[in-house]
């Protein structure tokens, strides 16, 4: 473009940026950057958001705090985007409290908070077991008038269920229906894996229910939980049964679906059926992981059959790498 003779502008060199961003060449986007201030354009808040974005994807996020005081101290106005963006590079890195202070810097003096930044913080203080912290922070939100999304209540509901609160965890399910909020299949598959890994495999079938009424299809994780569920209470053919439907209803098992399957039958005794599942998963081209080697391998351990076919199997795992 400039060989021919034909004037950038700041949209290009944004894109620019984003481009070698995206791709992690932070010291090109910033090349880029020193180009614009150069050529007299003034940087907007897209150009900082990206800078910020780009440091925050390397994990720099201390670098795209400082970057930010320095922009903001020479007068540059940042815009809700930005602040999510940084609000939830800090989550990732696990700075939940950094995250919450900032929020609170920009509250109403350089932005209006959004959900964006609210479900991010929400969403790390649940990964740190928070949950009431993260309970009053949706609260904070109802009270300002922001509304909750899908990602907020998935958030949360994974919080309750990670601290075994599942009762709570229904009551933000029923309270999402109320609010006119359609559940995804994840906010589903949330609820049915917090009840299988407890064993409550009725509940979760229950739920299972509730979401084919809503038209949500369920997904190969909704069937690895039920099936995990059903092998964790030694029901090991109904959790063959959830096998077998998956394929009647287009959803085609993958690597977990059979590993859980091959450890449930494993646990049993049950060697001979792990085996054909095995061979089944080599017509199916579905490729075994170590954890399905390591359960048939200890399977076979299990009933003594320690010669010839545990020591195939552990070749074909060398093999295959």
């Amino acid at each position: 473009m400039e060989f021919k003779g034909i004037a950038s502008n700041l949209v290009t060199l944004n894109t620019l940026i984003n481009c070698f961003s995206q791709l992690g060449q932070i010291s090109l986007s910033f090349s880029v950057f020193a180009n614009i201030l150069k050529k007299g354009f003034q940087p907007d808040a897209i150009t900082f958001t990206t800078l910020i974005k780009a440091l925050c994807l390397k994990g720099h996020v201390h670098k795209a705090l400082h970057f930010h005081d320095k922009v903001v101290s020479q007068g540059f106005r940042l815009d809700s985007v930005s602040y999510g963006t940084l609000i939830n590079g800090l989550c990732k890195v696990g700075e939940t409290r950094a995250a919450l202070q900032l929020l609170r810097r920009v509250d109403g003096k350089l932005v209006q908070p959004n959900v964006v930044m609210y479900s991010a913080i929400i969403d790390s203080m649940c990964k740190d077991k928070l949950v009431n912290d993260a309970f009053d922070l949706y609260s904070e939100m109802i009270a300002k008038k922001i509304s909750p999304n899908v990602v907020t209540y998935n958030t949360l509901i994974n919080g309750f269920c990670i601290v075994d609160r599942l009762k709570e965890a229904i009551d933000l399910l029923n309270k999402m229906t109320l609010k006119n909020i359609d559940p995804s299949v994840y906010t589903f598959n949330i609820m049915v894996n917090a009840f299988c890994k407890k064993g409550k495999v009725k509940q979760a079938k229950n739920v299972l229910a509730v979401m084919m009424r809503k038209g949500v299809k369920p997904d190969v994780v909704t069937y690895n939980s039920l099936i995990d569920g059903y092998c964790l209470v030694n029901e090991v053919n109904k959790a063959k049964d959830i096998f077998n439907t998956m394929a009647q209803v287009g959803v085609a098992p993958d690597v977990h679906s059979y590993s859980i399957m091959i450890n449930g039958f494993c646990k049993i005794k049950m060697v001979d059926e792990a085996m054909n599942l095995f061979n089944e998963m080599h017509c199916k081209k579905v490729i075994p992981n170590v954890v399905t080697y390591t359960t048939l391998i200890n399977g076979l351990c299990n009933v003594g059959r320690l010669e010839e076919e545990e020591i195939e199997i552990f070749k074909d795992l060398l093999v295959k790498g």
